[in-house]
C-alpha cells in the first residue's frame, strides 16, 4: 500500500488581543454623547444677506455684459442668435438653471461615456455612497476635444462669464456613478454649494450609466427661483461674517417650509420643485450652485446615473489653475485649455480673446438649440415640475431618508466585538468597513468671508476618494494603538481639547510650509499646494469639532482628522512625526470610542 499523505494543517491566522467594547451603563454613554453636541446654526435663506456676498459691481458686472454682447454680436451679425443667446440667459436668471439636452452627438457621448467608465473603474472610489473620482487627476479625460464640449462648451463659458460679470475659470471636476439608494449623506442633501459669500457656477452632465441617454433616477433636481436668496450669516466678536455648511443644508420641515416661503417671495409661485428628468438625452444643466437650493434626488428606484460636474468661479476672485501643469498652457488657442490652466485677475483680455474665438461655434449651437429639426434643446424647468404624490414623496425622502450611520448599521457593519481577540486581518477589515460610510456622514465646516478654505478642498477629496483597500493598508500601521487597548469613556475627549491637538498638528504643517517658502523661489508647487491645503484642513476641523450638531459630525470629524494626519506625516520632517503621531492616536481613539459607544446604544 502507498504512503498515507501527510495531514496538511491549515495555518490559523494569529489572534490579537482586543477590546471593541465599552464598560459602561447606556445613561453614562448617553450622557457622554450629549456633552458634545452644541445646537448653533440657523438654517434659512434671506434676501438682505445678499449684501454679505462678494462679486463685481452691478455697474462692473453690466460694462462686462455689454462688451461682451456687442463683440459676440459684431460676429454673429445675426439678431436671432443674439435673442435666442439672450433668452438662455433669462432661463438661468430666472430659474437658477438652464438645463440643455443633446449638447454633443451621441457619437462623441459615446466616447466619453467609454473614456469615463474606464476611468471610473480604474480609479473611482467605489463607496457605499457613489463611486467618485477628481477629475483633476485625469488631465487628459478633461483635455479630450472629442466630447468635453459636454462640460466646457464655449456657450456655457459664455452664459456663464456673462452671468457672473467676468472671466471664468473651472476650480474643481469630479465623476460620480450613483446607484439607487436613499440616504442624506454628505453632498447628497437637498443644499446649497460653496459659499455665501462668492459665486459658484456649475455644470452638472448626467446620463444613465453606460448609455448615451438622460438619466432616469438619481436626478438632478432644484428649486427656481430659491437663487435670489442667501444663507444665514454670523459675526463674530468683531463683527466680522462666516457661516457654516450646516447653515446651506436643508433637510427638516422647519428647513423647507423657509426655502419655499422665499421661492415664493420672489417668485409668486410655490412650492416648486423641478426634477430634471429626460431620458431622452444627456443632459448639460449649468446652475448657480453657490445660492441654488438643490441636490441629487437619490431613491432606491430607477437606474444608476452617472455625472460629471464642474465648478466655476471668476478667474479674479479664486486666481489659480485646476491641473498642475497649466504651464504648458499659458499660451494656448484653445479656450477649453485655458479655463483648465492658470488665470488670475489680468486674464480678461485674452480669456475674451478665446471666447470670441468660438464666436461661429456658439452661434452653430444656438441654432441647433432652438431649431425643432435638432437633437439638441433647451428643457424647460417648468415642464419637470413635482406636483401631488410626486411631490409629497420627494418632501418626505429629504426629510426622512436614513443616514449613513443608519445604513451602516442596517448592513451589519458594527465595530463592536464581545471577543477578546481577532486576527489582525479582521480587525483591520472591521476597522476600514466601518470608515467606508462614516468617511461619507456630515461634516460642518466652516466658511470664511474672505474665501481662504478654498485652500482646504484638495486634502478634503483625497480622504473621500480613498478606496476601502486603501483605508485598509494604511490602517495595519496604526494597529499598536488598537490592539491590546481597552476603551474607555474617556477615548471620546472634550472638543476643545480636540480642537488644541489639531491645531498643535497644523503648526507642525505650518513649520514644514515656512521652511519650504523659504528655501524655494517658486512655492506654487503640488508639494506646497498640499501642506497648505492640510494645514487649513486641519484648522477647520478642529474648529468645527467644537460645535457639532450630531453626534456623528463628532464621529466624522475625529475620523478626518485622524485620516488628514495620516495623509501628512510623509511630508513632515522626522523631529515633528512623533508629535503628530501622538495626536493621530488621540483623534482615531476617539472615533472609535465615539462609534462603539452608538453601537452599544442602538443594539
Amino acid at each position: 500500500m502507498p504512503p498515507a499523505p501527510d495531514l496538511v494543517i491549515p495555518k490559523q491566522p494569529k489572534l490579537v488581543p482586543v477590546s471593541l467594547s465599552i464598560a459602561a451603563t447606556d445613561d453614562d454613554r448617553q450622557q457622554i454623547l450629549a456633552s458634545l453636541v452644541r445646537e448653533s446654526s440657523n438654517t434659512g435663506l434671506h434676501l438682505d444677506t445678499n449684501k454679505f456676498r462678494q462679486c463685481p459691481s452691478l455697474e462692473s458686472k453690466q460694462i462686462f455684459r455689454n462688451d461682451l454682447l456687442r463683440s459676440l454680436r459684431e460676429l454673429w451679425n445675426d439678431t436671432i442668435t443674439e435673442l435666442a443667446f439672450i433668452e438662455l440667459v433669462k432661463e438661468l436668471e430666472s430659474q437658477g438653471c438652464a438645463v440643455l439636452a443633446g449638447l454633443i452627438n451621441v457619437g462623441s457621448f459615446q466616447a466619453l461615456i467609454e473614456e469615463f467608465s474606464k476611468t471610473m473603474h480604474e480609479g473611482g472610489s467605489h463607496a457605499f455612497l457613489h463611486s467618485f473620482m477628481n477629475l483633476a487627476d485625469h488631465p487628459n479625460f478633461l483635455r479630450d476635444r472629442e466630447y468635453n464640449h459636454a462640460f466646457v462648451h464655449p456657450l456655457l463659458v459664455a452664459l456663464m462669464a456673462y452671468m457672473m460679470g467676468g472671466p471664468v475659470r473651472v476650480t474643481d471636476v469630479r465623476g460620480k456613478d450613483t446607484h439607487p439608494i436613499s440616504v442624506n449623506a454628505q453632498d447628497n442633501m437637498l443644499h446649497i454649494d460653496n459659499t455665501p459669500f462668492r459665486e459658484e457656477y456649475k455644470v452638472l452632465v448626467g446620463w444613465e450609466k453606460g448609455l448615451p441617454k438622460g438619466p432616469t433616477g438619481q436626478n438632478f433636481t432644484y428649486l427656481p427661483g430659491t437663487h435670489k436668496g442667501n444663507r444665514h450669516i454670523r459675526l463674530d466678536e468683531n463683527g466680522r461674517p462666516w457661516s457654516t455648511e450646516n447653515e446651506s443644508i436643508f433637510v427638516t420641515d422647519d428647513t423647507i417650509d423657509k426655502v419655499f416661503a422665499l421661492q415664493k417671495k420672489v417668485t409668486g409661485e410655490g412650492p416648486t420643485v423641478v426634477e430634471v428628468s429626460h431620458p431622452e438625452q444627456p443632459i448639460s444643466a449649468v446652475f448657480i450652485a453657490g445660492s441654488l437650493v438643490h441636490h441629487r434626488y437619490r431613491t432606491p428606484s430607477g437606474s444608476s446615473r452617472s455625472c460629471i460636474i464642474a465648478a466655476f468661479h471668476l478667474s479674479a476672485d479664486n486666481p489659480g489653475s485646476l491641473l498642475p501643469d497649466s504651464g504648458k498652457f499659458t499660451d494656448t488657442e484653445c479656450l477649453s485649455d485655458f479655463v483648465f490652466g492658470y488665470q488670475n485677475a489680468s486674464s480678461m483680455l485674452r480669456f475674451k480673446q478665446l471666447l470670441l474665438k468660438e464666436a461661429s461655434q456658439i452661434k452653430s449651437k444656438i441654432s441647433e438649440i432652438f431649431s425643432p429639426l435638432s437633437d439638441a434643446t433647451l428643457v424647460k424647468g417648468k415642464h419637470l415640475t413635482l406636483s401631488g404624490e410626486a411631490l409629497r414623496s420627494w418632501r418626505e425622502t429629504v426629510v426622512n431618508a436614513p443616514s449613513t450611520t443608519a445604513i451602516k448599521l442596517g448592513r451589519n457593519n458594527f465595530l463592536y466585538d464581545a471577543r477578546n481577540s481577532i486576527s489582525k486581518e479582521q480587525l483591520v477589515n472591521k476597522l476600514a468597513a466601518v470608515m467606508g460610510y462614516d468617511k461619507h456622514g456630515l461634516l460642518d465646516l466652516i466658511l470664511y468671508q474672505d474665501g481662504h478654505e478654498e485652500a482646504r478642498k484638495p486634502a478634503r477629496k483625497l480622504i473621500w476618494t480613498m478606496k476601502q483597500k486603501d483605508l485598509a493598508r494604511n490602517l495595519g500601521t496604526w494597529l499598536p494603538a488598537i490592539v491590546g487597548y481597552k476603551f474607555r469613556i474617556d477615548d471620546v475627549v472634550e472638543p476643545e481639547l480636540l480642537r488644541y491637538k489639531a491645531n498643535t498638528v497644523a503648526n507642525l504643517v505650518r513649520e514644514e510650509l515656512d521652511a519650504k517658502e523659504t528655501s524655494d523661489n517658486n512655492p506654487d508647487t503640488q508639494r506646497y499646494i498640499m501642506l497648505h491645503a492640510f494645514d487649513q484642513l486641519l484648522v477647520d476641523l478642529g474648529e468645527s469639532v467644537t460645535r457639532c450638531e450630531k453626534v456623528e459630525t463628532y464621529i466624522v470629524t475625529n475620523l478626518f482628522l485622524f485620516w488628514t494626519i495620516n495623509q501628512v506625516l510623509p511630508m513632515l520632517k522626522w523631529s515633528a512625526r512623533t508629535e503628530a503621531i501622538l495626536n493621530a492616536v488621540v483623534f482615531l481613539r476617539a472615533y472609535i470610542a465615539s462609534v462603539l459607544m452608538v453601537e452599544q446604544i442602538q443594539t
